[in-house]
């Protein structure tokens, strides 16, 4: 049953021409993924979980085979990636071979790095939380469910690539962010609320 939709997808989008964008957030653990039609909706989120007693070598197989079916199922010619951060050697090592493996495998495609604070500022604001990001996606597309953060998080990329391409409008909503004053006369601290962005 699988193989019959595997093909009859794949036949389908040759035929008809379709090309999709991909989204990413590349990681060894759960790579997020989303794709968008040529309407730029949404229409597959998901992730690549691998398994932590498995070698690189063999999670890495993993993730470049679900890469490799998601191309041939959804043609494209443009991917967006979600740029990583440098914090430790070793883990910047180990998501270096991840971009490698998707960088060969999308060789033939436009590729587009967007890092985090880009991202948070196209959709909300640069300070915003990677939870008030996913929330103010929600508000745009109420039928998406996201499993992982790893999957908000591809989708936002994408987004900010069809924001900045001018293929979406993108109205931001109020931003609300809590900081802490002290007061003086019991020293206790005291949150309040800070508006920093306008309503649309």
């Amino acid at each position: 049953m699988f193989g019959c939709a595997f093909v009859l997808i794949w036949s389908e989008n040759i035929i008809n021409n379709q090309s999709y964008i991909h989204a990413y957030d590349l990681s060894m653990e759960s790579t997020g993924f989303c794709i968008f039609d040529e309407n730029m909706n949404p229409v597959l989120i998901d992730s690549i979980p691998t398994k932590k007693s498995q070698s690189h070598g063999k999670r890495l197989k993993v993730i470049a085979i679900k890469m490799a079916e998601l191309k041939t199922n959804y043609p494209t010619k443009t991917i967006v990636i979600e740029r990583g951060f440098s914090r430790f050697n070793m883990a910047t090592q180990v998501i270096y071979r991840v971009h490698g493996v998707t960088n060969l495998l999308f060789y033939d495609c436009d590729q587009i790095y967007y890092p985090p604070k880009t991202v948070k500022e196209a959709i909300l604001g640069g300070n915003a939380t990677k939870k008030q990001v996913a929330e103010e996606i929600k508000k745009r597309y109420p039928d998406v469910v996201f499993k992982t953060d790893d999957e908000s998080d591809a989708m936002a990329v994408g987004i900010t690539y069809l924001i900045k391409t001018g293929k979406l409008e993108w109205i931001k909503s109020i931003v609300v962010k809590e900081k802490k004053v002290r007061v003086k006369k019991d020293s206790k601290e005291k949150v309040v609320k800070d508006v920093n962005k306008i309503d649309k």
